[in-house]
């Protein structure tokens, strides 16, 4: 029986963890591989805000897939395996680097309250990195480099210090560069974007946990006015039904143009 087949079945699954949006299981006889599988949450602002969008999980695993599927096409490190349905996928067994790396092409966002003075639309010349200390309870801290480092940051036997932060750092720029130009063929501008990485049982930086339409900002047309990602989600003033359908069409739009990747 394939490693797909057993993790098919719920029987051989163990739940190691859960997240506001997917969760993650062991696979019976399997120590290197988990099962991530999409959940229909749809959250903003570290949850205080959440409704259950269905069709959602199965949007997001898809472009999560497409996406993966074409960096790894292009010789980009990832966790990804292979999906198993359409809300799920086999991935190498990570332990999470506690640390959100956010590059930015465009100016906008939170970005703009951090940093008074700067105009919105601001376009970096050269990508704008920053990372944030994954910590829920003090809404996800900005860290410096030398915040991480002085932190000790230990991943299983792996210490993140200044090489693993270099390596980090440029795997970002890659992933944001490839992704730019995926977008700008779909005549869509890619304005930022998020992504985390995870260490293996090796020792092996990976990129990890997913990339979907929770992950980036995307305008088409570079119009933020016709943007295509949560943002739309987090700008209500007032959630409604409406708005959620108008949030699932654009996951939708997403997930579609992913697949031109």
């Amino acid at each position: 029986m394939s490693l797909a087949e057993i993790a098919s079945k719920q029987e051989n699954l163990e739940l190691l963890a859960e997240g506001k949006t997917k969760q993650i299981f062991g696979i019976k006889g399997e120590k290197d591989y988990v099962l991530i599988r999409s959940k229909d949450s749809l959250t903003a602002f570290n949850a205080e805000r959440k409704n259950e969008l269905e069709g959602k999980s199965r949007i997001a695993s898809k472009t999560t897939t497409n996406v993966f599927e074409y960096l790894q096409l292009l010789g980009l490190p990832t966790h990804f395996e292979q999906a198993v349905s359409e809300t799920e996928f086999i991935a190498r067994k990570c332990t999470m680097i506690p640390i959100e790396w956010v590059a930015r092409r465009v100016a906008t966002g939170s970005f703009l309250k951090r940093n008074p003075g700067v105009k919105e639309g601001f376009r970096f010349a050269d990508l704008k990195l920053e990372t944030f200390f994954k910590d829920d309870a003090n809404d996800d801290p900005q860290w410096s480099d030398e915040q991480i480092v002085s932190n000790g940051l230990m991943i299983d036997h792996l210490r993140i210090g200044r090489e693993e932060i270099s390596l980090m750092k440029k795997m970002t720029k890659m992933v944001f560069r490839v992704l730019e130009k995926a977008w700008a063929l779909e005549n869509s501008a890619l304005i930022d974007m998020k992504i985390e990485f995870g260490v293996t049982v090796e020792g092996e930086i990976l990129l990890a946990d997913v990339i979907d339409n929770d992950s980036w900002r995307v305008w088409p047309e570079n119009d933020r006015r016709l943007q295509l990602d949560k943002q739309v989600y987090r700008d209500m003033k007032e959630v409604t039904a409406e708005g959620l359908q108008l949030v699932l069409k654009n996951y939708t739009k997403v997930n579609r143009e992913s697949y031109a990747f």
